[in-house]
Protein backbone atom coordinates (compact mmCIF):
# COMPACT_ATOMS: atom_id res chain seq x y z
CA UNK A 1 0.00 0.00 0.00
CA UNK A 2 1.24 3.51 -0.80
CA UNK A 3 1.78 5.95 2.05
CA UNK A 4 2.23 9.72 2.15
CA UNK A 5 5.51 11.08 3.55
CA UNK A 6 6.92 14.53 4.06
CA UNK A 7 7.51 16.96 6.82
CA UNK A 8 5.67 20.08 5.71
CA UNK A 9 2.28 21.41 6.65
CA UNK A 10 -0.41 19.98 4.39
CA UNK A 11 -1.93 22.46 1.97
CA UNK A 12 -3.63 19.95 -0.30
CA UNK A 13 -7.16 18.62 0.03
CA UNK A 14 -7.62 15.31 1.87
CA UNK A 15 -6.63 12.39 -0.34
CA UNK A 16 -4.02 14.33 -2.30
CA UNK A 17 -0.35 15.11 -1.84
CA UNK A 18 0.62 18.59 -0.65
CA UNK A 19 3.73 20.65 -1.34
CA UNK A 20 6.80 18.98 0.12
CA UNK A 21 5.06 15.61 0.44
CA UNK A 22 5.45 12.53 -1.71
CA UNK A 23 3.95 9.09 -1.97
CA UNK A 24 5.93 6.04 -0.84
CA UNK A 25 5.32 3.11 -3.16
CA UNK A 26 6.17 -0.48 -2.25
CA UNK A 27 9.17 -1.83 -4.10
CA UNK A 28 10.91 1.51 -4.52
CA UNK A 29 14.51 1.61 -3.36
CA UNK A 30 15.12 3.32 -0.02
CA UNK A 31 17.83 5.53 -1.59
CA UNK A 32 15.17 7.35 -3.60
CA UNK A 33 13.23 8.28 -0.48
CA UNK A 34 16.42 9.28 1.31
CA UNK A 35 17.14 11.73 -1.54
CA UNK A 36 13.56 13.07 -1.42
CA UNK A 37 13.82 13.63 2.34
CA UNK A 38 17.17 15.40 1.94
CA UNK A 39 15.83 17.55 -0.91
CA UNK A 40 12.73 18.53 1.04
CA UNK A 41 14.86 19.46 4.02
CA UNK A 42 17.32 21.48 1.92
CA UNK A 43 14.55 23.24 -0.02
CA UNK A 44 12.62 24.20 3.09
CA UNK A 45 9.47 26.13 2.22
CA UNK A 46 10.93 27.64 -0.93
CA UNK A 47 8.18 28.58 -3.41
CA UNK A 48 10.67 27.77 -6.18
CA UNK A 49 10.65 24.04 -5.31
CA UNK A 50 8.28 22.13 -7.57
CA UNK A 51 6.93 18.61 -7.54
CA UNK A 52 9.73 16.05 -7.89
CA UNK A 53 9.34 13.42 -10.59
CA UNK A 54 10.39 9.79 -10.52
CA UNK A 55 10.94 7.57 -13.54
CA UNK A 56 8.75 4.48 -13.89
CA UNK A 57 11.71 2.21 -13.19
CA UNK A 58 12.48 4.30 -10.05
CA UNK A 59 16.11 4.95 -11.06
CA UNK A 60 15.88 8.62 -12.09
CA UNK A 61 14.68 11.51 -9.95
CA UNK A 62 13.75 14.88 -11.46
CA UNK A 63 14.04 17.92 -9.22
CA UNK A 64 11.81 20.69 -10.57
CA UNK A 65 12.97 24.18 -9.67
CA UNK A 66 12.24 27.74 -10.76
CA UNK A 67 15.56 29.48 -11.45
CA UNK A 68 18.80 28.13 -10.09
CA UNK A 69 18.58 25.87 -7.04
CA UNK A 70 20.21 27.34 -3.92
CA UNK A 71 23.52 25.89 -2.75
CA UNK A 72 22.01 23.50 -0.14
CA UNK A 73 19.72 21.93 -2.76
CA UNK A 74 22.51 21.74 -5.33
CA UNK A 75 24.75 20.03 -2.77
CA UNK A 76 22.12 17.33 -2.30
CA UNK A 77 21.76 16.88 -6.08
CA UNK A 78 25.55 16.69 -6.52
CA UNK A 79 26.06 14.23 -3.66
CA UNK A 80 23.57 11.56 -4.73
CA UNK A 81 24.93 8.14 -5.63
CA UNK A 82 22.97 5.21 -7.03
CA UNK A 83 20.10 7.34 -8.34
CA UNK A 84 20.33 9.63 -11.36
CA UNK A 85 19.18 13.11 -10.34
CA UNK A 86 18.56 15.96 -12.75
CA UNK A 87 17.29 19.48 -12.21
CA UNK A 88 14.50 20.55 -14.53
CA UNK A 89 13.80 24.26 -14.62
CA UNK A 90 10.12 25.22 -14.51
CA UNK A 91 8.54 27.93 -16.67
CA UNK A 92 6.82 29.49 -13.66
CA UNK A 93 7.42 29.64 -9.92
CA UNK A 94 5.62 26.60 -8.42
CA UNK A 95 4.58 28.65 -5.37
CA UNK A 96 2.92 31.23 -7.62
CA UNK A 97 1.14 28.45 -9.50
CA UNK A 98 -0.13 26.90 -6.26
CA UNK A 99 -1.44 30.26 -5.01
CA UNK A 100 -3.12 31.03 -8.34
CA UNK A 101 -4.75 27.58 -8.38
CA UNK A 102 -6.25 28.21 -4.93
CA UNK A 103 -7.57 31.61 -6.09
CA UNK A 104 -9.12 30.11 -9.24
CA UNK A 105 -11.02 27.54 -7.21
CA UNK A 106 -12.27 30.18 -4.77
CA UNK A 107 -13.07 32.87 -7.36
CA UNK A 108 -14.71 30.73 -10.04
CA UNK A 109 -16.64 27.90 -8.32
CA UNK A 110 -19.14 27.70 -11.20
CA UNK A 111 -16.49 26.66 -13.76
CA UNK A 112 -13.54 25.51 -11.62
CA UNK A 113 -14.27 22.43 -9.53
CA UNK A 114 -10.62 22.14 -8.58
CA UNK A 115 -7.23 23.44 -9.65
CA UNK A 116 -3.61 22.56 -8.98
CA UNK A 117 -0.16 23.53 -10.15
CA UNK A 118 1.06 21.19 -12.87
CA UNK A 119 4.06 19.12 -11.72
CA UNK A 120 6.02 20.34 -14.76
CA UNK A 121 5.59 23.95 -13.60
CA UNK A 122 4.16 25.05 -16.94
CA UNK A 123 0.66 26.07 -15.84
CA UNK A 124 -2.40 25.04 -13.86
CA UNK A 125 -4.56 21.94 -14.22
CA UNK A 126 -8.23 22.90 -13.92
CA UNK A 127 -11.16 20.56 -13.33
CA UNK A 128 -14.36 21.78 -15.00
CA UNK A 129 -17.69 20.37 -13.78
CA UNK A 130 -19.47 18.35 -16.47
CA UNK A 131 -22.47 20.70 -16.56
CA UNK A 132 -20.27 23.77 -17.09
CA UNK A 133 -18.27 22.00 -19.81
CA UNK A 134 -21.43 20.86 -21.57
CA UNK A 135 -22.91 24.38 -21.51
CA UNK A 136 -19.70 25.90 -22.93
CA UNK A 137 -18.99 23.21 -25.50
CA UNK A 138 -16.03 21.66 -23.70
CA UNK A 139 -13.63 22.07 -20.82
CA UNK A 140 -11.27 24.57 -22.46
CA UNK A 141 -14.10 26.84 -23.73
CA UNK A 142 -15.60 26.79 -20.22
CA UNK A 143 -12.48 28.42 -18.77
CA UNK A 144 -11.92 30.80 -21.70
CA UNK A 145 -13.30 33.71 -19.66
CA UNK A 146 -11.30 32.87 -16.53
CA UNK A 147 -8.44 35.31 -16.20
CA UNK A 148 -5.13 33.82 -15.15
CA UNK A 149 -1.53 34.93 -15.59
CA UNK A 150 -0.69 31.25 -16.24
CA UNK A 151 -1.77 28.76 -18.91
CA UNK A 152 -4.81 26.72 -17.91
CA UNK A 153 -5.10 23.04 -18.86
CA UNK A 154 -8.76 22.14 -18.47
CA UNK A 155 -10.40 18.74 -18.25
CA UNK A 156 -13.91 17.65 -17.37
CA UNK A 157 -14.26 16.23 -13.87
CA UNK A 158 -16.19 16.71 -10.67
CA UNK A 159 -14.53 18.21 -7.61
CA UNK A 160 -12.21 15.81 -5.78
CA UNK A 161 -13.77 14.20 -2.73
Amino acid sequence: MAARKGSRKRSAPPGSVGHGEYVVYPGTRAEVYDVLERLSSAAGNSPDFGTPGLSLDRTRLIVRWFGDPPAPVQRVVDSVEGVAVTVQHTDFCPGDLRAAAERLTADHPDVVAGASARPEGDGIDVLVPPAAAEAAGGAQPAVAGVRSPFPLFAEIADAPA
